[in-house]
C-alpha cells in the first residue's frame, strides 16, 4: 500500500544481497528524498496496465478477472514475462516494489508462473491512520478513501500469498528496531544478513524524519472516518507483524474469508467513491 514505508523496508533488503534492478526511479526531494527503490521499467508497465484499465492508484475497487483477462489478451503478460526474465538474470536474487503490485498482484503471480525461480514476498504494514495522514496531506484524498483504499490493498495482498513463503513487516518496528526486522526478513526467505550493510542501513539510512506520524490502535478506532473493519484488520495483523499470531492457520484463513466476503459486500460502495474522486480529481 502507498505510503506504509515500503520504500523504507526494500532499501533494506540490500543488506540481504538482494538486487532491485538497474533503472531505479529517482528520489523525489518533497516525497521521498531517501529514494522509492522501484525499478522504473516495472512501475512503467504497471502504471500503463492500470491507464489501459481505465482506472489508477489511488482507487479501492478492486479489478476483476474480466480485467486481467484484458491484460492477458492486450500482450501484457508476455511483456511482464519477458522483463522479469531480463531483470532476474541481473543479481542472483531478484526483488522489486510498486504499491501498485496490491492491485496488479494476480498478474504479477501469472507471470512468474513461466519462470523456475523460487518466489517469496514482504508485505509492508502500517498504521492506516498514518497512511491516511500521508495520502491527505500529500495527494488531497479524502481519509475514508485512504482507509478504504488500504482494506482493499491489504486483503488482496494477503489473500494473493496464502501458502507463499511470506513475511509482513510493520514500518514503525523497523525504525524501532531494524537489525531485529532485517532478521525476520532473512529467517523467512532464508537469505543471509551483510552486518556492516545493516550497520550503515540503521545508522545512515533510517532515521526518525522518515516517520512523520505514529499512532497507536486506539487512536485508528476513535477516528470517525474510520470503518470498523479497518480497525479488525490492523489489530489482526498486527499481532501477525509481532510474531503474536501465525497467519499459516486454519484459524487465521477462515477469518481472511470472512474479510473478503465483507469485502465483495463494499464493492458497490467504493466504486461509487471511486467514481466521484475521479470526477472531483479527472486526471
Amino acid at each position: 500500500m502507498h505510503r506504509s514505508g515500503t520504500s523504507a523496508i526494500t532499501r533494506g533488503l540490500l543488506c540481504l544481497g538482494v538486487g532491485l534492478g538497474d533503472k531505479l526511479m529517482a528520489p523525489a526531494p518533497e516525497v521521498n528524498a531517501k529514494g522509492f527503490w522501484e525499478d522504473m521499467d516495472i512501475f512503467r508497465l504497471d502504471d500503463e496496465m492500470l491507464h489501459a484499465l481505465g482506472t489508477g492508484w489511488n482507487e479501492a475497487t478492486p479489478l476483476t478477472s474480466a480485467q486481467f483477462e484484458f491484460l492477458r489478451n492486450n500482450g501484457f503478460l508476455e511483456r511482464g514475462r519477458e522483463l522479469l526474465q531480463q531483470k532476474s538474470l541481473q543479481a542472483p536474487v531478484f526483488g522489486f516494489k510498486d504499491p501498485r503490485l496490491c492491485r496488479l498482484l494476480a498478474f504479477w503471480q501469472e507471470a512468474l508462473a513461466e519462470h523456475q525461480e523460487e518466489v517469496a514476498y514482504i508485505l509492508a504494514l502500517r498504521n492506516p491512520m498514518s497512511i491516511a495522514d500521508s495520502l491527505q496531506s500529500r495527494d488531497g484524498m479524502d481519509r475514508t478513501q485512504s482507509y478504504l483504499m488500504w482494506l482493499t490493498h491489504t486483503i488482496n495482498a494477503v489473500a494473493l500469498t496464502e501458502n507463499c513463503q511470506r513475511v509482513l513487516v510493520d514500518f514503525d518496528l523497523v525504525l524501532q528496531n531494524p537489525y531485529k526486522q532485517l532478521e525476520r526478513v532473512a529467517t523467512a526467505l532464508s537469505l543471509t544478513i551483510d552486518g556492516d550493510a545493516a550497520s550503515k542501513y540503521a545508522q545512515e539510512f533510517l532515521e526518525n524524519d522518515l516517520r512523520h506520524s505514529q499512532y497507536r490502535l486506539s487512536d485508528l478506532a476513535a477516528d470517525s472516518d474510520c470503518p470498523a473493519m479497518v480497525v479488525t484488520v490492523y489489530r489482526t495483523l498486527r499481532k501477525v507483524a509481532t510474531d503474536g499470531y501465525d497467519w499459516d492457520t486454519p484459524t487465521f484463513a477462515k477469518q481472511l474469508r470472512r474479510w473478503q466476503k465483507q469485502m465483495e459486500e463494499l464493492r458497490p460502495l467504493m466504486a461509487c467513491i471511486d467514481r466521484l474522486h475521479s470526477q472531483v480529481h479527472p486526471s
